[in-house]
């Protein structure tokens, strides 16, 4: 795919990338805030204001006030359109022809600048929320990560908080949220389209987007610490969905991440991996993974997955003898070659649309501004060495920043033994 990557920045402040990739015929367009839970006043008693906001800024606007009027105005010709609130982020998506990318456009400005927040439109989204909420109390990721992170110090709510919430907040709140986290300082977007011809329009369109004057809110920073195991207790719930999470003060580079996503494909990334390759052989599990994520001064390196009961202890002695062979340095280059050629394969197929493009940008533009090419991908791909695996394995173990949760027919007393194992890597 041929793009160019320009940078700009509107008169009032907001600042964010235009993709212009030829002969492209849809426009993607991401706006973002940071007006997440975090930002959120009063966030103890009030954290879902800003995702009650999300509802009902998503669906109407002062220039078409009515839901079902917005809804029909905006997908007429097949063009798409959500948002999603996070722990940071609160963001408005949308992808649509080529031909009515302006429409489609002025739309968006209309429902982020000036959203209808009206109270029979609360009222509705009030429930729409608490019925989603609801739903993933059902599911166990969604209720054990939380709590885990939640034990290690990171100021997240769990599901059952964010429900709890719900009862506390008022139209008032949204208002007040809207006006202080949407502002002109705190947009940053990302446009990717053909725009070849156009950059002129393009750049009054943003020009147009009325908010106040504001600044970019800081990134919240939290202090981790090591917990004992988390243990949710579903008796009516077979088998246990597990965590093995490690923590660093450090947080790691473009290509120090990349090292830790080639050994995490070592490890658990595909059925020929260490673990999770190992563990289907021999009946232990049907599905696990690892990941490594570098945000805010830190470093989290988490392993997940589910089995039964009696499968549970087996599969933790397999991570625990994996990790000592990587800690004693026995990676042959034979693995580094086959995690480089499926990273390389990857990378080739990694962006084929408009819509991948302005996600791999978004993903850190949004963070720290950083203009990522993706043309430097495969160089890094081909520099990673079993030292640098080696090394980042080592400073995470290191670190002794760790805890674990589990979730199903289990209780406290597996916990703590699953736990004990553990210590024996730190």
């Amino acid at each position: 795919m041929k793009y160019k990557v320009s940078e700009y920045q509107t008169k009032r402040g907001s600042c964010g990338l235009i993709l212009n990739v030829a002969d492209a015929p849809v426009v993607s367009m991401v706006y973002q805030f940071r007006a997440g839970y975090r930002y959120v006043d009063d966030y103890d008693r009030k954290s879902q204001v800003a995702h009650v906001l999300e509802h009902v800024a998503a669906g109407a606007s002062s220039q078409y006030p009515n839901q079902m009027d917005f809804e029909a105005v905006f997908t007429k010709n097949g063009a798409y359109h959500n948002a999603s609130t996070g722990s940071i982020a609160l963001g408005y998506v949308a992808t649509c022809a080529d031909f009515e990318w302006e429409r489609i456009m002025e739309l968006m400005r209309d429902q982020i600048c000036h959203p209808s927040l009206e109270q029979r439109y609360f009222d509705s989204e009030l429930g729409n929320v608490r019925s989603e909420l609801t739903g993933n109390l059902s599911i166990a990721g969604r209720m054990l990560g939380p709590a885990v992170a939640q034990s290690m110090g990171d100021n997240c709510k769990t599901y059952p908080q964010f429900i709890e919430s719900l009862d506390n907040i008022t139209l008032d709140d949204l208002v007040r949220h809207h006006q202080r986290t949407h502002t002109a300082g705190n947009m940053r977007f990302i446009i990717a389209g053909n725009f070849t011809g156009r950059m002129t329009r393009l750049h009054q369109l943003l020009e147009s987007f009325d908010l106040p004057d504001g600044e970019r809110f800081e990134l919240p920073h939290d202090d981790f610490h090591s917990a004992p195991a988390t243990v949710i207790q579903r008796q009516d719930v077979p088998g246990i969905t597990f965590i093995f999470d490690m923590v660093q003060p450090y947080e790691l580079t473009d290509a120090e991440a990349m090292a830790m996503s080639a050994l995490n494909h070592i490890l658990t990334g595909t059925m020929r991996s260490r673990i999770f390759g190992r563990a289907r052989q021999q009946g232990l599990l049907y599905g696990c993974s690892s990941t490594t994520d570098a945000s805010r001064g830190m470093s989290e390196w988490a392993f997940n997955g589910r089995a039964n009961n009696d499968k549970l202890p087996a599969v933790f002695d397999l991570i625990i003898d994996e990790l000592n062979r990587i800690k004693r340095g026995e990676i042959d280059q034979q693995e580094l070659a086959d995690a480089k050629s499926y990273a390389l394969g990857r990378y080739r197929m990694g962006i084929q649309t408009a819509n991948q493009l302005a996600a791999y940008m978004g993903s850190r533009y949004f963070y720290d501004g950083t203009i990522k090419n993706y043309d430097n991908e495969p160089a890094m791909i081909e520099a990673t060495t079993v030292e640098q695996m080696v090394e980042h394995a080592r400073q995470f173990l290191a670190a002794n920043t760790w805890t674990i949760g589990l979730y199903g027919t289990t209780d406290q007393v597996m916990g703590d033994q699953l736990y004990d194992k553990l210590t024996a890597l730190f």
